[in-house]
């Protein structure tokens, strides 16, 4: 069973870079799970639109080296983020190679003014 986690973001000033963050995904015994392959999406709300995508380069999410022992894992990427100002809610979610779709992380982002 994987590990699901919410994640509220620092607030975050609209047209200012964000310094980006990286991610872990764990099963239940805290061992990676294995997501080369996958596509990851950043899905901001209310309306699902995707915003940052593993899938299309610069997507603004970068899956992290998987042949390494701390694999798993994956960077929302630095990057300059000029969204309207809101408080928003989001998920990351990761389509794998075999077509599962998992939602491993939500929360909340404030851009600011």
């Amino acid at each position: 069973m994987a590990t699901f986690g919410t994640y509220d973001f620092p607030d975050h000033k609209s047209g200012d870079t964000f310094p980006g963050v990286i991610f872990r995904l764990t099963d239940g015994e805290d061992d990676p799970i294995e997501i080369e392959g996958s596509v990851i999406e950043f899905h901001l709300f209310p309306d699902g639109e995707v915003v940052l995508s593993s899938d299309v380069s610069p997507g603004g999410i970068t899956i992290l080296d998987e042949s390494s022992e701390d694999g798993g894992r994956f960077m929302i990427d630095e990057q300059i983020i000029d969204w309207p100002p809101r408080t928003y809610k989001y998920e990351i979610i990761v389509t794998f190679g075999s077509g599962k779709v998992r939602t491993y992380v939500e929360g909340h982002w404030t851009i600011l003014d």
